[in-house]
């Protein structure tokens, strides 16, 4: 059974900002590309978990290579997938904050 995948203010924030550097820094191409590859993790997302890594087991908050340069966090339980936030893996990690 699918769970709904809902994204945080935050998630969507910086889904917008990697969408604004793609166009502005690398064209229509690129953006288009990444998202094919964000709406096919967000299937998988949906679908099954189970595939990704655990962050922080602790949160329960695992994670997903996105792009070269960016990973996706989330939290699943059986109801639903919320994604906390999408990272550019070029910043310093402690900048994540959940």
């Amino acid at each position: 059974m699918a769970r709904e995948v809902v994204l945080t203010p935050t998630a969507k924030l910086d889904y917008y900002n990697v969408l604004d550097y793609l166009l502005f820094e690398w064209g229509d191409i690129a953006a288009d590309n990444f998202i094919d590859r964000f709406e096919k993790v967000i299937l998988l997302l949906a679908t099954d978990t189970s595939i990704f890594q655990y962050f922080d087991i602790s949160q329960k908050i695992q994670k997903c290579v996105l792009t070269r340069h960016n990973v996706l966090y989330f939290r699943a339980t059986d109801e639903q997938v919320l994604v906390l936030m999408i990272f550019d893996t070029r910043q310093n990690p402690e900048k994540l904050n959940f």
